[in-house]
């Protein structure tokens, strides 16, 4: 049997339930990734009680199979006490690492469990090398890379860093950089950061000029614009490999366990064809297999080959298409008569649907059908149907069936090679010994004295027959030495009895193969302990500028910060402009930068080094970790996600002035927060919100009517664009020509000077305010209304607030929150 392990190389599959883990282990997993009921980013599916995951864990290292936790989402301080008895559970059961996202739970992970691996979840979008030190510098042993890299630049973060290297390599792709998407949360108040995403990414958009509010390009209007195709990388394999990741992702825990097992089957084969040396070469009938169980529209090979000429977007439909297997010959409005012609085999019990041209699309389950021809068939539908429809073949009981019986009845596929000894004497007890190639070794003893046989006398063959029944347990027995004295009497109970005494002994060896040090680390109350805060009242007022056309009339205004961007500052022009004002200027860097722009982006870190900027907003880890030894002020930006007061904590310990508090907290959950730790904590308080940021272009998808092969014409740069939803609220959209990436920010600006008053008693320290789409009449006019609110002037507000409640705004959730 082949050792999967040899390869280095782990296969890391999803399971959201029973059914699905069978599915994954039968079929060559090396590893699986699950949840528990809480404390995850995947609520919808069935998940796992805590009792539930002892058991799972015994099943898995039975087979040799790890078991990584997922507990990545974004916590309240009310939830992380909860989180750790949660980890302190699962650590003394057996868990192998867990998953995390929330920054100040992992540090206290691995201060309660030092042993225990940490994997940092994709939603902490490590898309750098400096990123991926950063995590290892905490003790992080893994980290999941953002879903947008390259191969170049996954291989450029393996070679740089000792971490492992996670990747997904089939499955659903999210639009935005996990981690940085409000989209669902900001709509619907669901967010991905804390497991409930809605994936409003699949609903249909409609690109709008801004200037005219015409629809661009009416014969694509209201289609799925931000959903994307699923990635499939049998064929790169060998480059992936190559490239230094060391763990292949497979992407749904929400998906049926038919899907697990095909998809496990079909990467664990090829993984190793890779490591046998055959010639490598993926066949039809596989990729038409995964294609059949879940596909839209097609695959892409992700963002590993990069992204000019990707097929990215399937903007006719947002869900599973199945394989096309015809069109409709002719339709019979009358009888509801279809005749088929197919191009590919149908056969009873498959189910097909009809793609129509416009409405419903239909479909049904094939019974009761005619076969006029060879490739003709006839059956009865209901629907708007007629000639030329194409039809999909959306399921195929044949390869459903055959799936299925990969896990119905476990362990019947991916068996465990064991060996045995067995010895029976004379008047001494019996003894049975076993172990397995990974060096499991164990024996057992029967209460049982062998006599002498007064008629017939045990036989070699009853020993092997009796000692090779294994049918329900995850062993194979390879080989069997017998050492037996002649003519004995032994009972064939006292044989089994023997056998299930030595599996019995096997398994729980085997089940805590992967536990290297005693598990008895338990929750110090000490560390979860926080000092409080001794901040005094202060309400400084930050303003965020986009365009700095108008900068001294801001600075005449006497704001405390002014945050720009790095890219095409004139650091000395500005900070000339800063002379003789209190302001402080800070250097707002970029929320993205890959390994190219990383380059630029030290550069110019060196230049502002040596300026007399005040400091820097630090928007993500790669950042965090270039400026560790700077002497300039720092303040944690939202994008890292902020979500609790142990985070907080862990950016005061690294000696930043400030940070700024995610956008997804209530005012209650701020409240809390602001209780402790000496830093000052800041909150955005009026702007555009980004609800994603993402490497791919609506604008130039629609403008060259998704041809992935046709060049870009640069229209983002000519006019301003938006997305129009289903509801008519229009989200801008902000496209950057030079790194090529998109920006859509909420389509209602966050208004709140309203609540001003209630929101300044919280007890933060500073309020900001985003500049972004306005012009520079309205930000003045902002920026003096805000002060005025903040410092307790009583002024009118409310021709101001009347014009927003005319055009739309939105408080956010600081009175609703994310559940």
């Amino acid at each position: 049997m082949y050792d999967y392990r040899l390869n280095q190389i782990e296969l890391l599959s999803p399971v959201g339930n029973w059914n699905s883990l069978y599915a994954a282990v039968q079929n060559g997993c090396d590893a699986v990734y699950l949840g528990g009921k809480s404390f995850n980013a995947r609520k919808s599916a069935d998940n796992f009680t805590l009792d539930e995951l002892k058991d799972v864990f015994a099943y898995a290292h039975i087979r040799g199979v790890e078991v990584y936790v997922t507990v990545n989402t974004l916590y309240k301080d009310s939830e992380v006490k909860g989180v750790l008895e949660f980890i302190e559970n699962i650590y003394q059961y057996g868990v192998d690492g867990v998953i995390l996202q929330d920054l100040g739970t992992a540090k206290l992970v691995k201060g309660n469990f030092p042993n225990l691996e940490l994997h940092a979840s994709t939603q902490m979008t490590i898309h750098n090398v400096e990123g991926a030190k950063y995590l290892e510098e905490l003790g992080f042993s893994r980290a999941v890379m953002a879903r947008e890299l390259s191969i170049a630049e996954v291989k450029e973060i393996a070679k740089n860093t000792n971490l492992e290297i996670e990747a997904f390599v089939h499955g659903a792709l999210c639009i935005s950089y996990s981690g940085q998407c409000l989209m669902s949360s900001l709509i619907g108040g669901r967010s991905g950061n804390r497991g409930r995403c809605a994936q409003p990414c699949r609903l249909p958009y409609s690109l709008v000029d801004l200037e005219n509010g015409e629809v661009v390009k009416k014969e694509h209007e209201k289609k799925y614009l931000l959903s994307p195709k699923d990635i499939n990388t049998l064929e790169i394999i060998p480059e992936l490999i190559e490239a230094g990741i060391t763990s292949f992702k497979i992407e749904g825990r929400m998906k049926r366990p038919e899907y697990t097992a095909l998809v496990t089957e079909k990467y664990r084969k090829y993984i190793d064809g890779y490591f046998e040396k055959r010639a490598y070469q993926v066949l039809t009938k596989d990729q038409e297999e995964i294609e059949q169980i879940f596909n839209r529209g097609g695959f892409i090979p992700g963002y590993y080959l990069g992204k000019d000429n990707l097929d990215l977007i399937s903007h006719q439909r947002p869900k599973n298409w199945g394989v096309k297997v015809g069109e409709v010959l002719a339709y019979n409005q009358q009888t509801k008569e279809c005749k088929i012609k197919l191009s590919k085999n149908l056969s009873e019990g498959d189910g097909i649907e009809v793609w129509v041209d416009g409405g419903k699309n239909t479909g049904m389950v094939l019974s009761d059908y005619q076969q006029i021809s060879k490739d003709i068939i006839s059956v009865e539908i209901r629907g708007k149907i007629k000639e030329g429809n194409p039809v999909y073949r959306t399921s195929q009981k044949e390869l459903l069936e055959r799936l299925q019986e990969s896990y119905v009845l476990p362990d019947t596929i991916k068996k465990v090679e064991i060996f045995g000894q067995v010895s029976a004497k004379l008047g001494r007890p019996m003894e049975i010994s076993l172990w397995d190639s990974a060096g499991h070794y164990v024996s057992a003893q029967s209460d049982f004295i062998p006599e002498e046989a007064q008629k017939r006398a045990i036989s070699d063959d009853d020993f092997e027959e009796q000692l090779s029944k294994l049918g329900n347990t995850p062993y194979e027995l390879e080989s069997l030495e017998l050492d037996i004295d002649d003519n004995l009497f032994i009972p064939i109970s006292k044989i089994n009895e023997l056998r299930r005494d030595g599996v019995e002994k096997l398994d729980y060896q085997r089940s805590q193969q992967f536990i290297e040090t005693p598990r008895n680390d338990r929750i110090k109350d000490e560390t979860l302990s926080l000092e409080s805060s001794k901040l005094g009242d202060k309400k400084d007022l930050a303003v965020y500028l986009k365009s700095l056309d108008y900068i001294e009339e801001v600075l005449e205004l006497g704001v405390d910060r002014v945050y720009c961007d790095s890219r095409g500052l004139q650091i000395e022009k500005i900070i000339d402009k800063f002379k003789g004002y209190q302001s402080q200027l800070f250097v707002k860097l970029p929320q993205i930068s890959r390994s190219a722009e990383m380059k630029r982006v030290k550069k110019e870190i060196e230049e502002l080094e040596q300026s007399e900027v005040s400091g820097y907003l630090v928007p993500q880890l790669g950042v965090a970790e270039l400026l560790t030894d700077s002497e300039k002020l720092l303040i944690a930006d939202y994008p890292l996600n902020t979500f609790n007061s142990y985070t907080v904590k862990h950016w005061q310990e690294e000696g930043y002035q400030s940070l700024v508090l995610s956008p997804e907290l209530n005012l209650q959950e701020i409240k809390e927060i602001a209780k402790y730790n000496n830093i000052d904590k800041e909150l955005i308080v009026y702007g555009h919100l980004p609800m994603m940021i993402t490497e791919y272009c609506p604008i130039g998808s629609v403008k060259n009517d998704f041809s992935f092969d046709k060049k870009c014409q640069g229209e983002c740069s000519n006019r301003s664009y938006g997305l129009l939803d289903r509801k008519g609220m229009v989200a801008p959209i902000e496209a950057d020509r030079s790194s090529c990436t998109t920006i859509i920010y909420n389509s209602q600006p966050l208004y709140l000077i309203d609540y001003l008053a209630e929101i300044s008693l919280a007890g933060c320290q500073s309020y900001r305010l985003d500049f972004i789409l306005e012009e520079k009449d309205e930000v003045l006019e902002i920026i003096k209304a805000y002060q005025a609110k903040l410092q307790g002037e009583d002024v009118d507000l409310s021709e101001l607030s009347f014009r927003f409640k005319k055009k739309g705004y939105t408080t956010g959730h600081f009175y609703r929150g994310v559940e």
